[in-house]
C-alpha cells in the first residue's frame, strides 16, 4: 500500500483501486495544483462522503457517488457505480426525491443556503486573535462540521441540477428535436442573473468609483499591488476610495487565486489582491458587461421559448416548461454556489486554520505557520491545547519536503486505468456528464479540436495561453483565452476577452456560463486546447459548432 504524506490508512494501491473501478479522472478544474497534507486529508474524507451523501439522498440511478484517491499530491476520482439489481428501485425512489427540487428549485437552494450561512455565522464574526484556546478549539471542530455540511449541500445541488439539466438535454431532444449543442439550446439557457456576477459588479462599481476619484493613473501606472495601495494612502482621495474599499472587502472579500485551497490569502486578509481586478476593469472602461447583455441574451431566451414550445405536443407543455425553468436555475446556481459555498465555505475554514498555525509556530510545535497545512487534522485536535508537550516539527518537515516535490515536477496522467471505458463511466454520473464529457468530436467539420460544451457565436482572433490565474494580468484586451480550465476567481477577465477555449469541461462548466453571459463564444473540454495551442496564434471560436481552428500559428 502507497503511504500518503507518511498516513498508510490513508493509503491506497492503484492497481487494486482499478479492480473495482474502470477510471480515476484526475480533477484538475478544481485542484490544478498538488494538495497540502492538512487540505487533502479533510476533502479526502468530507468531499467523498458528501458526494456519496448525495448521491443516495436522492437515489440516484447511476451512481453511488465519487470514491476519491490521492497520487503524487493530485486528487483523482473514481464513480462508485451501483449493482445492476439496484438500478430499477433507485430510478424509482429517484423520481420520487427530485421532484421538490423541479417544482421549486430556487426555492430549494436557497433554504440550503441560509443554512451554510447561518453555520458560518459563528467563525465568521469570531475576533480569531483574541479567542482563547479552549475557544479555538472549539471553533476548529465547528469548522471542521461546517466543511462537512456545506459539502453535503454543495453536491446534493450538484447531483441534483445536473441531472435535471440531464433530463431536460432528453426530453428537448424527444418532444423539440432540439439537441444540447444546438445554438437554440444554449439561447434558453442564457440571461440570468447570480450573486456571484452582483459581486462581480460590486468589483467593477468600485473601481469606477476610483475613476471618478481620479485614481485611473495611480492603478494603471504599476502593476506593483503593494505600491498601488502605498500611493492612495497618500492622498485625500486615495484615502476617501480605501475607506469605501475596506466596506467592499468587508462584504466581497472571500476570493482568493485558488479557490479550493486553503494556503493562499483572501482578499480579506490582503486587500491588495482585489487591485488586479480593479486594474483590469479600469483599463477597458465601459459598463458592466453582463448587465448590457443580458438585455440581448433575456429576448433570444424569451424567442426561443415560443419557437421551441410551439413544437412540444400540448398535452406535454406543462411538463416540458416545469423542467425548462428547474434546467434554466441550473446555470445561475452553477455560478451563485461559487460565492456562497466554495468561497465562502473555504474562507472560514482557512480562517480558523490560520490562527492555528500562528499560535503553533510561536510556541514551538512547527518551525512556521504555514507549517500547519502539513500537519493532520487529529494531530491538530492533540496539539491545540497541549502545545507545551506537543513537537511536530520532524513530521511536519517531512512532509513539507514530499508536497514541494510534488510541485516541482509535472502532474501525473489525467485518467488512469481504461480510456475506453470514460465515455460509458461519464453517462452514468451527471456531474461528470455535464462538466466532464469527452469531446464531441465531429469529422465533418474538419477542426482542430472539438469541445464538449459551448456558448454560442463564433469570433476570430489571437490567443492568449494562461495556465492558471496569476498569469491573467498578461491577458490583452480582445484576446482569446486558452486555458486548462476556468474557475469563479476567473470572472473578471471575461470582460476583457472576445472568446475562451478551456481543456476540461463540459455544458455547466463555468467557461461556458460566464461566456454565455458575457456574450462570448466559448468551447469548453476539448482536452488538449493548451497542448495545440500557443499564445499568439490566430485562431477562430465557433460556440455554435462546438469546433477550434488554427487558422494561423504564431511566428
Amino acid at each position: 500500500m502507497k503511504a500518503y504524506y507518511g498516513q498508510n490508512e490513508l493509503g491506497f494501491d492503484v492497481e487494486r483501486d482499478l479492480n473495482y473501478y474502470a477510471v480515476l479522472i484526475r480533477d484538475g478544474v478544481h485542484f490544478p495544483t498538488p494538495q497540502t497534507p492538512l487540505f487533502a486529508s479533510v476533502h479526502l474524507n468530507y468531499c467523498s462522503s458528501a458526494f456519496q451523501h448525495a448521491a443516495e439522498t436522492l437515489s440516484l440511478p447511476g451512481t453511488k457517488g465519487w470514491d476519491w484517491r490521492l497520487i503524487d499530491g493530485y486528487i483523482y476520482l473514481a464513480v462508485v457505480e451501483p449493482k445492476p439489481e439496484e438500478v430499477p428501485e433507485r430510478e424509482k425512489l429517484f423520481r420520487e426525491r427530485i421532484g421538490p427540487m423541479i417544482d421549486d428549485p430556487w426555492g430549494h437552494w436557497l433554504k440550503r443556503r441560509d443554512e451554510a450561512l447561518a453555520l458560518y455565522k459563528p467563525i465568521k464574526e469570531a475576533d480569531i486573535e483574541k479567542v482563547s484556546d479552549l475557544e479555538l478549539y472549539e471553533l476548529f471542530f465547528q469548522m471542521l462540521h461546517v466543511h462537512r455540511r456545506w459539502m453535503e449541500i454543495h453536491f446534493l445541488y450538484d447531483y441534483g441540477l445536473h441531472e435535471i439539466y440531464h433530463l431536460f438535454e432528453i426530453l428537448c431532444e424527444e418532444l423539440a428535436g432540439i439537441k444540447p449543442e444546438d445554438p437554440s439550446f444554449m439561447k434558453l439557457m442564457g440571461g440570468f442573473d447570480n450573486y456571484l456576477f452582483q459581486a462581480e459588479k460590486a468589483t467593477w462599481q468600485i473601481g469606477t468609483r476610483a475613476r471618478e476619484l481620479g485614481l485611473v493613473d495611480t492603478f494603471l501606472s504599476t502593476e506593483d499591488d503593494e505600491e498601488v495601495m502605498s500611493k492612495l494612502e497618500q492622498s485625500e482621495a486615495g484615502r476617501k476610495w480605501l475607506e469605501e474599499y475596506r466596506e467592499f472587502i468587508n462584504l466581497h472579500g472571500w476570493k482568493r487565486s485558488i479557490v479550493w485551497d486553503w494556503t493562499s490569502p483572501t482578499w480579506i486578509e490582503k486587500p491588495s489582491l482585489g487591485f488586479v481586478e480593479i486594474r483590469k476593469y479600469l483599463a477597458k472602461g465601459g459598463d458592466f458587461v453582463p448587465e448590457v447583455e443580458r438585455q440581448r441574451l433575456v429576448k433570444e431566451r424569451e424567442e426561443t421559448e415560443r419557437e421551441i414550445m410551439a413544437k412540444v405536443p400540448s398535452d406535454q407543455r406543462e411538463w416540458f416548461e416545469k423542467l425548462l425553468r428547474a434546467t434554466q436555475m441550473s446555470g445561475s446556481w452553477t455560478e451563485e454556489h461559487n460565492y456562497y459555498l466554495d468561497f465562502m465555505g473555504n474562507a472560514v475554514s482557512s480562517k480558523v486554520i490560520k490562527e492555528i498555525g500562528r499560535r503553533f509556530a510561536k510556541d514551538g510545535v512547527i518551525d512556521d505557520s504555514f507549517d500547519i497545512f502539513m500537519m493532520m487534522p487529529w494531530e491538530i485536535q492533540k496539539a491545540l491545547i497541549i502545545r507545551e508537550r506537543i513537537d511536530l516539527r520532524p513530521a511536519t518537515k517531512a512532509r513539507r519536503e514530499e508536497w514541494e516535490k510534488y510541485c516541482k515536477t509535472e502532474p501525473p496522467p489525467p485518467v488512469l486505468g481504461n480510456m475506453e471505458r470514460f465515455g460509458e463511466i461519464a453517462v452514468k454520473d451527471a456531474v461528470i456528464r455535464t462538466v466532464a464529457a469527452p469531446p464531441m468530436v465531429r469529422p465533418e467539420l474538419k477542426a482542430d479540436l472539438y469541445g464538449a460544451g459551448s456558448a454560442p457565436g463564433v469570433v476570430e482572433g489571437i490567443a492568449r495561453v494562461a495556465m492558471s490565474e496569476a498569469e491573467l494580468k498578461d491577458v490583452q484586451p480582445g484576446e482569446i483565452l486558452v486555458a486548462p480550465f476556468t474557475s469563479a476567481a476567473w470572472t473578471y477577465i471575461f470582460g476583457a476577452i472576445s472568446g475562451v477555449v478551456t481543456d476540461s469541461g463540459g455544458g455547466l462548466v463555468h467557461a461556458v456560463i460566464v461566456g454565455r453571459e458575457y456574450g462570448i463564444p466559448a468551447v469548453a473540454g476539448t482536452m488538449e486546447g493548451t497542448k495545440k495551442i500557443k499564445t499568439g496564434d490566430r485562431i477562430r471560436v465557433d460556440g455554435d459548432m462546438n469546433a477550434v481552428y488554427i487558422v494561423e500559428k504564431a511566428a
